[in-house]
């Protein structure tokens, strides 16, 4: 299927030319000799990209340019811009605009047609990169609905278990065993119902202690600390202040850093969590006496499906998507993540959100 160019020009020479050349490529064509004819047609039918002179009466290319993207069926739509001046302000003034691309009349032909064919072929790979994506999403979001019957199941059934009597030793697993399937569920909850970066917060359950949290995840992640022999100590800042986030998102981020601690330390060692304020920020950390990740991977920290050089010590399964569930966790909580290397070896992996004012 051939692509539609909007070519906006109030000079019929220049658009005969442009028509001719763009015609012979296959590409389909729609005409305006001003400003308001374009914005006219494109209300009618959205070409994949224009071409639009910056020297018109009346409506010039700046400002139909504006109201191509104050439009929400036409602001997608890439520009470029078609200019007789080569003062290098009226080309930043375009690109500050937010148009993808310029052409300097007389238009050189064989630029031009490369320079469309670079911003069509973004335009598609970027349209097919959000099909991909919503795709993705909308699968995940299935997924993780149809998930929450089983681990229902496993809760009940636990829940039948303890209610018939177990032994001291039974009951602890049992116990374990409940905690992980709850909090398997507040994730799948957070998932179908996360915010995006920069959602607004609202309710009072974005008032979060995160000492507690801490513990909680301390008293999570004790078995797995007693099978690799290692050592979780919490140093907690005394009355820290409340932090401005969900305590689902701050537990499932905290929760995956020490998950990722104790899968890379080796057995013998200690891994500190600790909490502490930083200016208006409340800031918690994870310690570990582990192998650190290697300078020239350190890039890769956050991204999705990362995965490093440096084994885990136990054989555990590394998915390469924790850190990058952190960032998004946070991000959605309006707080930043980070990870430092200290000299002496190990890693300390942080993340930082807002405290409540006036707390």
């Amino acid at each position: 299927m051939s692509s539609t160019i909007l070519i906006v020009d109030d000079t019929p020479a220049n658009l005969s030319v442009l028509v001719d050349t763009l015609s012979e490529t296959g590409y389909k064509l729609m005409v305006a000799e001003d400003g308001e004819d374009a914005l006219a047609q494109t209300a009618r039918a959205q070409p994949d990209l224009v071409l639009l002179d910056v020297m018109m009466p009346g409506v010039d290319g700046f400002e139909t340019f504006r109201r191509l993207k104050a439009q929400p069926t036409t602001r997608d739509i890439p520009v470029i811009f078609m200019t007789a001046l080569t003062d290098t302000a009226e080309k930043v003034r375009a690109f500050s605009a937010g148009a993808v691309d310029y052409i300097t009349k007389p238009i050189q032909h064989e630029e031009a047609l490369a320079r469309i064919s670079t911003h069509l072929t973004i335009r598609r790979l970027r349209h097919e990169l959000q099909q991909q994506l919503a795709l993705k999403e909308r699968f995940m979001r299935i997924a993780g609905h149809d998930l929450r019957n089983p681990l229902c199941l496993i809760l009940m059934s636990g829940e039948l278990v303890r209610r018939k009597g177990a032994t001291p030793a039974v009951a602890e697993y049992l116990e374990s065993i409940h905690s992980s399937a709850q909090q398997m569920r507040r994730i799948i909850d957070t998932f179908l119902n996360i915010r995006k970066p920069g959602d607004a917060h609202k309710g009072p359950m974005d008032r979060t202690d995160l000492n507690l949290v801490a513990a909680a995840v301390a008293a999570q992640n004790e078995p797995a600390i007693e099978r690799k022999n290692l050592l979780l100590t919490l140093e907690l800042t005394e009355n820290l202040p409340l932090a401005k986030a969900e305590a689902g998102n701050i537990y499932q981020a905290l929760s995956n850093y020490v998950s990722n601690a104790i899968k890379f330390h080796p057995p013998g060692g200690r891994i500190i969590v600790r909490t502490r304020r930083s200016e208006a920020r409340l800031r918690a950390e994870v310690h570990d006496g582990g192998p650190g990740v290697a300078a020239h991977e350190r890039s890769k920290l956050f991204g999705e499906y990362s995965r490093f050089s440096t084994p885990t010590t136990g054989g555990e399964d590394s998915t390469g998507l924790g850190l990058s569930i952190v960032k998004q966790l946070i991000e959605s909580e309006q707080g930043i993540v980070g990870a430092d290397f200290p000299p002496e070896g190990g890693s300390i992996f942080w993340f930082e959100v807002p405290v409540v004012p006036g707390t």
